[in-house]
């Protein structure tokens, strides 16, 4: 792998050189800052396979170089480790939404740097898989329909869109808080209720654009609060955040719905596509599993509030799906299903006031 580091530091670039040179078969290239990294990228007559960055550099700073990078041909998906002394919490969000891939704080191990750049070789040559598989679909002009293609249960990466990163990403900037002991944020999962139905009923190029919408929808939502969001699969959405507020789970939830009938996405199909929002879980587990465990559990909580609303839903259309009625008697089935949505509504407020505090995000 052809890794090219960036610090302003000689020390540091010299012991990167010896260290790799002597238990990798990596080749490293150094450069002392970000203008001379940029000329170094732009004479390269192939891309690097993955970044070092330190932060704090004069003139640009690391954060700006990375962000330079993603822009630079050919470096979009490349990994880019942030190699540095900074491990404030808002300089790791800052990093991660500059298109970091991972973040290491100095004083660093070099079995753990080995380790980090091992997971990022594992990423670049899946990368670099899935170009040659573009290629070739190029090549045998095969349907753009297949170039979206992808199996519901797995990630799906999200460009374009604010604060909406990979998610493998997502859980490396999950494992930095962690590692960092900034573990006081909360993280709650988006659902996009009765999903099989919704993918099978939408061509794969349709469901690419409606998880875009729905992230688009979330990072308009959050754009005041420190949070991080990604697409897990299954239609699930990961959503981190630190602020706090008195508004509710099913307030929130409300507001996604209403945003959601304006997409277009959301017109793709001939059923409307509703969410459904979990309660906000603490990520105070110092440990990676327990981290782990913290997005597993506002998964399923989600997943659990989509059932309930599936059952509604279903309970809707039992109820519209009879043969001519008169007037009187559409009348008092509409009224019915009017109690049970006010019901389950009534129901959800109970349980925020029980013990929902909230899921940290000011509606706009």
């Amino acid at each position: 792998m052809k890794i090219l580091a960036v610090d302003d530091d000689e020390n540091i670039r010299d012991l990167l050189e010896a260290s790799m040179a002597a238990e990798t078969s990596h080749v490293i290239k150094t450069a002392s800052s970000g203008p001379e990294a940029l000329k170094m990228v732009a004479a390269e007559g192939s891309p690097f396979d993955c970044f070092l960055l330190d932060i704090q550099m004069p003139v640009m700073n690391g954060i700006t170089l990375c962000e330079k990078l993603r822009r630079t041909p050919g470096h979009a998906r490349v990994p880019i480790i942030m190699l540095t002394a900074m491990s404030q919490k808002k300089y790791v969000d800052r990093a991660f939404k500059a298109g970091a891939t991972d973040y290491v704080t100095k004083p660093f191990d070099f079995l753990e740097l080995f380790s980090r750049i091992s997971n990022a070789e594992r990423l670049a040559k899946e990368q670099v898989r899935a170009k040659e598989g573009r290629s070739e679909v190029a090549a045998l002009k095969r349907d753009l329909e297949r170039s979206f293609a992808h199996s519901l249960s797995e990630p799906v990466e999200i460009s374009g869109v604010e604060s909406v990163v990979g998610y493998v990403t997502f859980e490396n900037y999950i494992m930095q808080l962690s590692r960092t002991k900034l573990m006081r944020s909360h993280v709650f999962a988006v659902k996009i209720v009765n999903v099989e139905k919704v993918h099978r009923g939408l061509s794969n190029i349709a469901f690419q654009q409606l998880l875009t919408d729905i992230a688009t929808i979330l990072s308009r939502a959050m754009s005041h609060t420190d949070s991080m969001i990604t697409y897990r699969g299954n239609g699930v959405f990961l959503c981190t955040t630190n602020a706090k507020s008195d508004h509710s789970q099913h307030s929130f939830e409300m507001m996604l719905n209403g945003q959601m009938g304006e997409t277009v996405a959301a017109r793709f199909n001939n059923e409307k596509v509703n969410l459904s929002v979990g309660e906000a879980v603490s990520l105070m587990s110092l440990t990676r599993a327990g981290a782990l465990f913290s997005l597993q559990t506002a998964a399923a909580s989600a997943e659990g509030r989509a059932s309930e609303r599936k059952e509604v839903l279903q309970k809707m259309q039992r109820l519209v799906r009879t043969r001519k009625r008169s007037g009187l008697q559409n009348d008092m089935e509409r009224r019915a299903y009017e109690v049970l949505l006010r019901d389950a509504m009534n129901d959800e407020t109970k349980k925020s006031r029980m013990g929902f505090g909230g899921i940290g995000l000011k509606l706009r």
